[in-house]
C-alpha cells in the first residue's frame, strides 16, 4: 500500500509558513468575524509552524495546502491543567468534496489521545452551520454549546468587516 503524500495529514513545519498565511487569509475571507490583522496572523501562524504550544495539522504540500487544523495548548483558567483548543479548521473551497474535514477531526482526536489532554473543538460560523454540526456530532461527543452575539454596530459602521 502506498501513501498519497499530497493528501496525507502531517504536522506543519516552518516551510509551510507562507502557504499557511495564505490559507489563514482565505479562512478570514470565508468566515472572518473581525477586521483582518496581518501582523497578528503572522505571529499566530509562526507559533503554529514552530510548535510553540501549538500543533498544526495540514493536508497538502508546502506550496499547496488544501486543509488545516490549528490546535493550541492553553491553561484552564481555574486549574493547573491545560486543554487542547481548536483555534480553527479550514478546508479550501476547491477541496470540500473530500473527506478532509473528517480527517482533520481525527487528527485533533489523535493529538488529544496521545497527549492525554482534553480537546475543545467547535464551530463559529453562519455558513452551513447545520451541516458542520452534523459532521462534528458524527465524530465527537457534544460537550456544551457556543453562542455568539454581535453587539450593535456604531452608527454608520460596517458590521461585516470583510466588506470594508
Amino acid at each position: 500500500m502506498t501513501t498519497d503524500i499530497e493528501n496525507a495529514i502531517r504536522i506543519a513545519t516552518p516551510d509551510d509558513y507562507q502557504e499557511l498565511m495564505r490559507i489563514c487569509y482565505l479562512l478570514w475571507l470565508d468566515n472572518g468575524q473581525h477586521p483582518w490583522s496581518e501582523e497578528k496572523a503572522k505571529e499566530f501562524i509562526w507559533r503554529g509552524c514552530h510548535r510553540d504550544n501549538a500543533i498544526v495539522g495540514v493536508i497538502g504540500s508546502s506550496s499547496d495546502i488544501k486543509a488545516v487544523i490549528y490546535l493550541e495548548v492553553m491553561p484552564v483558567y481555574y486549574s493547573d491543567d491545560v486543554q487542547l483548543y481548536e483555534k480553527f479548521a479550514f478546508v479550501r473551497p476547491d477541496s470540500r468534496k473530500s473527506d478532509f474535514a473528517k480527517r482533520l477531526i481525527y487528527f485533533a482526536r489523535r493529538c488529544a489521545d496521545e497527549t492525554g489532554i482534553d480537546l475543545l473543538i467547535g464551530i463559529i460560523s453562519d455558513v452551513k452551520l447545520e451541516a458542520k454540526k452534523r459532521l462534528y456530532h458524527r465524530h465527537l461527543p457534544e460537550g456544551g454549546a457556543w453562542f455568539c452575539y454581535h453587539g450593535k454596530a456604531k452608527e454608520g459602521e460596517n458590521v461585516d468587516a470583510r466588506a470594508a
